[in-house]
């Protein structure tokens, strides 16, 4: 008797495990659809960024022509995916003039050569080309939030999923850059992917999952230069799992003591490396020349590497004169680094375009402008990046981080005793796996001079999202009550705050931050003004005919493309439109980086406050362009 009432109670366990199961993925589904949804709509109304139309015309140049002159700091790789599906017509290029031989020489000339293909060529429709290149990028960040849950749901079971897919689909940081031709959410997606994979090899290493840790390793290193960055952690993590006590499968093998498992842990690593460079060839056309009988230049690139080392070891700022510069500069020599990238480019170990952008963007890294918190600087600050991830992120998922981090750390108080042996427990190689990453990188950003945005450490939060929905798994299971009011409040706060900031999601920051209108008193870049809004000045300007425009816009989009006219202020990257006018103009817009002093000689910049001493804004549009009375 008891046999046959066992069978429907087993059946009934099925049922509903795989009914839970279906709803689980049906909410995955739900929330990816929202997120792309929601993302696509959003930037419908906003215009390129600063960097997107040179991506796009370096993409397609690279793809059409096999020619790598344009844009070289940014990597091969994800640009051809970006291209996918183009077609040559599809955007006119005119290669006669003398931006187009300069680029080989320097990158200096390549903006005149994008704004005149973007912009003004006829027969190039800039905005139908920013879309479809924003479509393709958008599947990247679908495809991101897809593996998030998987790696949540893995650990922790179908609530895990749901709530770490949640986490990141209600995001309003990758709800703002996932669309953009930019590669910071592709290397998201491929740091967040190698983990996973060398996780699974040090689970079992088979011969499929170690060919992914290689083609994974080969695409984050051609996709962004930090990228490399995936090098050292894919030796840490390996390390982690060979000095694990646990017994590493190995194809029909085990390797059971630690000689062993280094052994496997080092073949893993030196044939992913084998593979990788191989591939950065590939990215190249396996050729060395940037194009077919063109070579590359590095004296612009190294007079600029100069330059940039120099200002960072003299702290110098923009009021220096250029002559004490070049005097200092005259007297640089170059470091390990640079003098490695240039044997590797004179004995052509590696193509010219790769050891081009790999010299200017480590350059770039020496010093950039940067706003933290009302002040300007050029060398960075360590603590910028802690203190934009409290700014940007959502109110909802720092108290939800900060309730989840309390309760591991009860939980696992014994365990932290221990963490001497740590790595003798097999309980500790997914904790490794899944920490290793964000650590390492976090460290490297925060040691860094370039504070240009939170995208920049935008490989730290897939990580985070997974915490969080194993987090709430684990909540469910050991206080189910508790956990089924807690867990859904936090989802409606993180949902109203992001929603509440549609479309404007790039100038997001949070509640306790003051919204975008506190913002601009924190920081600068991509966390607020990218050149965005243009179309917004341009409805504005319908709306009120009669008002005569004055312009400081920071971007690379064309207002006249929009069909604004102005006057050009001092400091605008925009090109001249009206004449200029012999008495103040009735509205002065200006774009939120100019008003922070980013971007601009800081005597231009003085004259700006003077102006706007006690003015009140009278609008702001989009969160980054704000509109004053001239009078």
């Amino acid at each position: 008797m008891k046999e046959k009432e066992n069978i429907p109670t087993s059946s009934t366990s099925s049922l509903r495990l795989s009914v839970s199961t279906s709803l689980a993925l049906l909410c995955c589904a739900a929330l990816l659809t929202l997120f792309a949804l929601t993302s696509w709509h959003a930037w419908l109304l906003k215009c390129a960024t600063v960097d997107e139309p040179g991506h796009l015309v370096s993409a397609w140049l690279q793809t059409h022509d096999g020619d790598f002159r344009c844009d070289p700091e940014s990597m091969a790789l994800w640009k051809y995916y970006l291209a996918l599906g183009t077609r040559d017509r599809d955007l006119k290029l005119d290669r006669s003039g003398d931006s187009w031989t300069g680029m080989l020489s320097g990158p200096s000339l390549q903006w005149a050569f994008i704004k005149q293909a973007m912009y003004l060529t006829p027969g190039n429709d800039a905005d139908a080309l920013i879309r479809a290149g924003r479509a393709r990028m958008l599947v990247l960040g679908v495809l991101l939030g897809a593996l998030v849950a998987w790696w949540a749901w893995r650990l922790r079971g179908p609530r895990a999923g749901v709530a770490a897919a949640a986490a990141f689909c209600l995001d309003p940081n990758f709800l703002a850059h996932s669309p953009l031709i930019k590669n910071d959410v592709a290397i998201t997606l491929l740091f967040f992917a190698l983990a996973a994979a060398v996780w699974l090899t040090g689970e079992r290493a088979t011969l499929g999952r170690s060919v992914a840790v290689a083609l994974l390793l080969g695409a984050a290193t051609n996709t962004k230069f930090s990228g490399l960055f995936a090098i050292p952690i894919l030796g840490l993590m390996l390390l982690a799992r060979a000095l694990s006590a646990q017994p590493w499968p190995l194809l029909k093998w085990t390797a059971r003591n630690l000689g062993r498992r280094l052994a496997v842990a080092a073949a893993i690593f030196a044939f992913a490396i084998l593979i990788s460079y191989p591939i950065t060839w590939a990215c190249y056309g396996f050729r060395y020349r940037v194009a077919r009988g063109q070579d590359f230049s590095l004296n612009d690139t190294l007079t600029w590497c100069a330059d940039a080392q120099t200002i960072r070891d003299h702290k110098i700022t923009w009021d220096i004169p250029p002559e004490q510069l070049l005097q200092w500069a005259s007297q640089w020599q170059p470091d390990l680094i640079v003098r490695a990238a240039q044997a590797a480019f004179n004995h052509h170990l590696l193509p010219q375009a790769f050891v081009r952008g790999f010299i200017y963007t480590y350059a770039s890294s020496a010093y950039r402008p940067s706003f933290l918190c009302g002040r300007l600087g050029f060398f960075g600050w360590w603590y910028y990046f802690p203190l934009a991830f409290a700014f940007k992120t959502p109110l909802a998922t720092l108290i939800a981080l900060a309730l989840a981090t309390a309760t591991w750390l009860g939980t696992c108080r014994s365990r932290l005793r221990r963490l001497g042996r740590a790595t003798a427990s097999p309980h500790w190689w997914p904790f490794w796996a899944a920490v290793i990453t964000p650590v390492f990188y976090m460290a490297m950003a925060m040691s860094s001079h370039v504070n240009l945005g939170l995208r920049l450490i935008f490989p730290v939060y897939p990580f985070l999202f997974v915490f969080l929905g194993v987090a709430a798994a684990d909540a469910f299971a050991r206080v189910p009550r508790t956990a089924a009011w807690i867990v859904p409040i936090l989802a409606l706060g993180l949902a109203v705050e992001t929603f509440f900031a549609y479309p404007d999601f790039l100038p997001f920051f949070n509640v306790a931050a003051g919204g975008a209108r506190g913002g601009v008193r924190l920081l600068g870049d991509s966390n607020l003004d990218w050149g965005q809004d243009l179309p917004a000045l341009r409805d504005w300007q319908k709306l009120h005919p009669d008002r005569q425009l004055a312009l400081c816009y920071f971007g690379t989009a064309d207002p006249r493309y929009y069909g604004i006219h102005y006057v050009n202020l001092p400091g605008s990257q925009a090109p001249q439109d009206l004449p200029l006018s012999d008495h103040d103009p009735a509205i002065v817009a200006i774009s939120a980086t100019t008003l922070q002093g980013l971007e601009m000689p800081s005597a231009i910049h003085r004259r700006y406050q003077l102006f706007l001493r006690g003015r009140q804004p009278i609008a702001i549009l989009g969160g980054s362009i704000y509109l004053y009375e001239g009078r």
